[in-house]
């Protein structure tokens, strides 16, 4: 109940070497583990036992933000754990009771970060895998990739790279994959044609977009894909995505440029 759930490793990188995470856990463990050696006795020692609690969650969510990238990791740690409560009618007693199970399912979290470090990629192999793979398509296929589902992680990294090119051109093109990326790239009027890069560069862009879609589009999610395979298209998908988010896309004639985000005074230095 208290364990965390499986996370893929692909998501998750540790910013420090492995050795320095699995050593920082350990250190919050045992203090957590001092909180539960001594028995509170009185109501002004369990509160002040409490706020050992509260001061240990804070220190500890801290450490965990400087050993792993994800914020995911202390935001999974500081959450409500939860457990049968105590039906004691006095507060002392119930927080007798209950005062166990939270210190103890977060001490299970920790112990499950620990047993992980093992298996996350630690720097520079992290910070690697982390620029590699765009997030649009990390979210969309990683599951069924993890799952074995190698032809509908293809396919979904082909839907996805395709969505991104309609969104970019408001979904004013009605053709699909290598002819919708020609229009798109068109030096006459297509959405996507960057007037600040060269047509090699426009040409070169469009080439590469259209052959993806070329090769992969159209391929079934039972496909005899293997693992290697899709890993492979699942990394050209991302690049492509990163290759569109840096297009510079120009604003047609006539039409006024996007307003700058209202700015509030408060915000400002």
């Amino acid at each position: 109940m208290n364990q965390l759930p499986p996370v893929p490793a692909i998501g998750l990188t540790l910013a420090q070497p492995k050795e320095k995470v699995e050593q920082a856990i350990e250190q919050t463990i045992a203090k957590g583990r001092s909180m539960l050696q001594s028995k509170a006795n009185s109501r002004e020692m369990m509160e002040q036992v409490k706020r050992q609690n509260w001061a240990w969650v804070l220190e500890t969510s801290d450490v965990l933000r400087g050993c792993f990238y994800s914020e995911s990791v202390p935001l999974y740690f500081a959450s409500n754990v939860y457990f049968v409560p105590s039906l004691k009618a006095d507060d002392f007693e119930r927080d007798l009771d209950e005062f166990p199970y939270i210190v103890g399912g977060r001490l299970e979290r920790l112990a499950s970060f620990r047993k992980m470090a093992a298996v996350i990629p630690e720097p520079p192999c992290g910070d690697y895998i982390g620029a590699l793979q765009h997030p649009a398509i990390f979210h969309s296929t990683w599951r069924p990739f993890s799952l074995g589902q190698y032809g509908l992680a293809v396919v979904l990294a082909v839907k996805e790279v395709e969505d991104a090119v309609r969104l970019s051109t408001s979904g004013n093109i009605n053709e699909s994959g290598a002819e919708l990326i020609r229009q798109a790239f068109s030096p006459e009027g297509g959405p996507l044609f960057s007037a600040e890069s060269t047509a090699l560069e426009n040409d070169g862009i469009a080439d590469l977009l259209a052959g993806f879609f070329k090769r992969y589009k159209g391929i079934p999610e039972s496909a005899p894909i293997t693992c290697q395979q899709a890993s492979r298209v699942m990394a050209l998908a991302s690049y492509l995505m990163h290759t569109l988010d840096g297009i510079h896309i120009a604003v047609p004639e006539g039409e006024a440029p996007a307003a700058e985000p209202y700015q509030f005074d408060f915000l400002s230095d």
